[in-house]
């Protein structure tokens, strides 16, 4: 009994001890289980920032392309131009009396350049229309 009571206090030490690994064990596994929660939550983060960077670059594209700006110009950066098939189709609505706003949106082509198309037709074909309205004269006297 005397060696049990002289023993005691390393008896009571031991069981402290293997309390606190056991708890330190537990609080170990805790840490790990957060680190992993940190872990997912950053990777969501990082995902929602990208998102957000892919909504605002749409949003910004959106907002070019109600602004009136072309298709080509926007993904080249540099102003649609016209091919002879489209300068042909211009041309042909504009005499068919179609207004400039439909022929832009139909074609979708800039504005400024079928104000410029048509413009220059109209220059071009002056010496013709002027030699057409004296020859109809001549015909009249």
């Amino acid at each position: 009994m005397q060696l049990a009571i002289k023993l005691l206090p390393y008896i009571a030490l031991a069981i402290s001890l293997i309390v606190f690994l056991g708890l330190f064990s537990g609080l170990n596994r805790t840490v790990e289980k957060l680190r992993s929660w940190v872990g997912k939550f950053e990777a969501q983060v990082q995902q929602a920032s990208e998102l957000s960077a892919a909504i605002d670059g749409l949003k910004s594209r959106i907002e070019e392309l109600e602004s009136g700006a072309s298709v080509s110009e926007i993904q080249t950066g540099k102003p649609a131009s016209l091919n002879g098939a489209v300068r042909s189709k211009v041309l042909k609505m504009h005499r068919l009396g179609q207004p400039i706003d439909r022929i832009v949106n139909n074609l979708r082509v800039p504005r400024g350049e079928v104000d410029l198309l048509v413009k220059v037709h109209q220059i071009v074909m002056r010496p013709y229309q002027q030699v057409t309205a004296g020859a109809e004269d001549a015909e009249a006297s």
